[in-house]
Parts: C-alpha cells; structure tokens; sequence
C-alpha cells in the first residue's frame, strides 16, 4: 500500500449549497463589501419652524381664509414664452412613461393643498416647498439636464438627493402627511405651470 493510499477519499452522490471537499479546499475568489455611509440629512430649520406654527395653528385657528398670493403663482400657469403642458414637457425630457403618474400626482397634490388653504401656515409650508424645489432644480439639475452629459438616471439620482430626500426628512412627523410621491406631485406642479423643464 503506497503512503498517497491513505489521503483518497471517496466521495459519492453528494448534494451541497457549495463546495465539497475531501481533505483541502483553497478558494482564491475575492469578495468585495461596498460599505456606503447612511446620508445624513441637515434638518431645514426653516422649513421645521413651519411645521411647528402649523402644528399650533391647526389647535388654534380654523377660520383662516386668505389665499396666499404666491401660493397662487406657483399653482397657475405662467405666462411668458410659449407654453407647452405637462405632458409635453415630461415627453420632452425622455420621461413619457411618468405622464399618466405625473398627472394623478399634480392634480391630487393641488387638491390637497386646497383643501388645507384654510391654514395659513399649511399655504405657507407648501409656498416653501415648491420655492426650495424650483431653487434647487433650476439651480443644481437643470444645468446638468442642458448639458446632455448626465443620463436620465442619474437626473433621477440627483433630484432624489438634493430635492425629495432632504425635504422629506424635514416635514417628518407634519401632520399634513407629506411625503414622498406628494414632494414628486409638487415637482409636476412646478413642471405642468412652467416654472422648470426637464429639457
């Protein structure tokens, strides 16, 4: 009997998840663990103060009636330049699969804060978001949609990143329920009344 005799192993009809071995196993693949780090949103303080009035107003006042007049300019068309729609617009921009989702969303959004108008720091939380939006929109992703160098991915990435995650993080706990698809239907408001594109 050789020496070699008495390291064969003998191995039959054997099921495993992974790799069987008789004696040693050397496994040379490399595995890679992408750490990445939570974002950390800054709480808007602003925008924190006025869910704070808004949360007292509801206790106190619910006879308030004035409709604020820049509220008013962010839900109505502007008029300079041509005109194009909602749809037109999304098309434009290589989005025609968010027309219908667009629309539900602009026109539930605008309902809502109709319905909540008779607050006046509810017209004043929504002022302030549509303003951030389109201050942030015009001014960190518009750029990047004209100079053709981003993919509509990435324009995606981006307004999730600087627009609807930090505002979402801030209205947390608003009675108003605001989140994520309301801050999106806020952005087609802001769209369909042209005040930004997406082209």
């Amino acid at each position: 009997m050789s020496p070699f005799d008495s390291n064969r192993v003998q191995q039959n009809d054997i099921k495993a998840g992974r790799n069987v071995a008789g004696r040693d196993l050397v496994d040379n693949s490399v595995s890679h663990h992408y750490y990445k780090a939570p974002l950390i949103y800054r709480e808007d303080k602003q925008l924190r103060a006025l869910v704070e009035e808004h949360e007292k107003e509801k206790l106190l006042n619910r006879e308030y009636k004035e409709f604020s007049d820049r509220l008013n300019s962010f839900l109505n068309k502007k008029v300079n330049g041509a005109l194009r729609t909602l749809n037109e617009k999304l098309i434009s921009g290589n989005r025609e699969y968010l027309v219908e989702f667009a629309m539900d969303l602009k026109e539930s959004v605008t309902k809502k804060i109709l319905r909540n108008s008779h607050f006046e720091s509810a017209q004043k939380i929504y002022t302030y978001l549509l303003a951030q939006i389109r201050v942030i929109f015009l001014n960190e992703i518009t750029s990047k949609i004209k100079s053709g160098d981003f993919k509509d991915y990435q324009i995606d990435e981006l307004i999730v990143e600087r627009i609807i995650d930090p505002l979402l993080h801030s209205v947390d706990g608003c009675s108003l329920l605001i989140d994520k698809e309301e801050l999106y239907g806020l952005l087609y408001i802001l769209t369909g009344n042209c005040h930004i594109e997406w082209d």
